[in-house]
């Protein structure tokens, strides 16, 4: 779909300046009439310069937005309003450009006959695949208003989640920081003079003080190369995860197994199958096309092979426990509260009581994780702080025992 970068004047008199996207002349102009836009000046974008734009223009869009987008979405639902008005009294009233276009441009098309859901389906990698295919079951089911809510709700969860892991990993993250550039600081700049000393007083040093002088003049000859391989290493290893989808997997199973960590991620998962899985199917989706978005939908390639193997088992007729206890990543609790859900037609029941308990588990571990890592930091701190402190006073210990000798 073509590109084009407008100038053009708002009903205020105001300069805009606009990037757009439009299947042609006509409906560009008739979505700037829809703006209340006079163009001024009009130009098409190269392709591949209006889709960067695009994408990062939407990336100013957070989830903390989406909550509140959803949020007056069930509000607006809930009115009884038309969307299409509700729609460009949202954008108005919102601050972030991204949202405000969004808006507008699905009050666009919906005013030109398409479904909310279809419009909202243009915004899939912004909003989410399973947002636009409970928007869509929500208004085949007259349901809309509960839908927003559910996707609010959910966005919420993971946004305080994802705000209490940020918040317990500060302290762990300020002293490996802190306590990292201390060691440098006396590796490069004190060590070497310390051992200047020691070699003009002819102390003899010990093996454990020569080893960490000699670590230390590595260091000082090679602290650039050290962290320009750092950097490249990291770049190789960002790079890889996203050109093979074999290395991502491989590294994904690996983090799954890092003490601590695994515990976040298997938890996370957990819920956001559980989570996914009941708004799905309280929408009233299919069991396949809910199989189908979430494994499109799990970023861990683990679990998304496992939701892989899961749908195509259902497909050829196996019921969802059993495939969840042959795909190997879910726990047997789990497995059992989903066959009792299946046997008893409370699957969706059986699925909210999980999603709480692994949203609480989690909530448990972010408010102790800094408790948990805080044993490791010390002891690893106390270990190269003691070497160090050793390796300066074995010399310093020959010096005062060569000067009593001498006296």
């Amino acid at each position: 779909m073509p590109y084009y970068h407008v100038k053009a004047v708002d009903d205020v008199g105001r300069e805009v300046r606009k990037t757009i996207e439009a299947e042609n002349d006509i409906q560009l102009l008739s979505f700037l009439d829809f703006l209340r836009l006079t163009p001024v000046k009009v130009s098409r974008r190269p392709e591949f310069l209006g889709r960067l734009q695009k994408v990062l223009h939407f990336r100013r869009i957070r989830r903390k937005d989406l909550i509140d987008l959803f949020e007056n979405l069930h509000l607006l639902a809930q009115s009884g309003i038309p969307l299409g008005t509700g729609l460009w009294d949202l954008a108005e009233d919102t601050d972030n450009p991204a949202i405000r276009d969004m808006l507008q441009d699905v009050a666009f098309r919906i005013q030109g006959g398409q479904s909310i859901s279809t419009a909202m389906a243009r915004y899939e990698k912004v909003i989410g695949t399973i947002a636009v295919n409970l928007i869509r079951i929500g208004e085949e089911t007259g349901n809309l208003d509960k839908i927003f809510k559910d996707i609010s709700d959910h966005y919420r969860r993971i946004e305080d989640f994802v705000s209490k892991v940020k918040q317990a990993l500060i302290y762990p993250a300020f002293a490996l920081t802190a306590i990292t550039i201390a060691l440098v600081f006396w590796l490069v700049f004190v060590l070497p003079r310390l051992a200047e000393l020691f070699k003009s007083l002819n102390v003899q040093l010990p093996g454990i003080t020569l080893f960490v002088l000699g670590f230390s003049e590595f260091l000082q000859r090679n602290i650039l190369f050290i962290l320009l391989g750092f950097g490249v290493l990291v770049s190789v290893f960002l790079l890889a995860r996203s050109k093979s989808e074999r290395f991502r997997y491989v590294t994904d199973r690996a983090f799954l197994k890092i003490p601590i960590i695994n515990m976040i991620l298997y938890s996370f998962n957990y819920a956001f199958f559980s989570e996914y899985m009941r708004l799905m199917i309280t929408a009233g989706v299919s069991l396949y096309d809910t199989l189908q978005t979430l494994e499109n939908s799990f970023r861990n390639r683990v679990f998304k092979r496992a939701m892989g193997y899961i749908k195509e088992f259902v497909s050829g007729g196996g019921s969802i426990s059993e495939g969840m206890r042959r795909a190997g990543v879910f726990p047997s609790l789990m497995v059992r509260m989903v066959a009792v859900g299946e046997e008893t037609g409370g699957l969706d029941q059986q699925l909210d009581y999980l999603a709480q308990y692994y949203y609480n588990r989690l909530d448990y571990i972010t408010q102790n994780i800094a408790k948990i890592l805080e044993p490791v930091i010390i002891i690893t701190v106390g270990g190269f702080m003691a070497l160090i402190m050793v390796s300066l006073l074995l010399p310093i210990y020959d010096l005062i025992s060569q000067i009593g000798r001498g006296v």
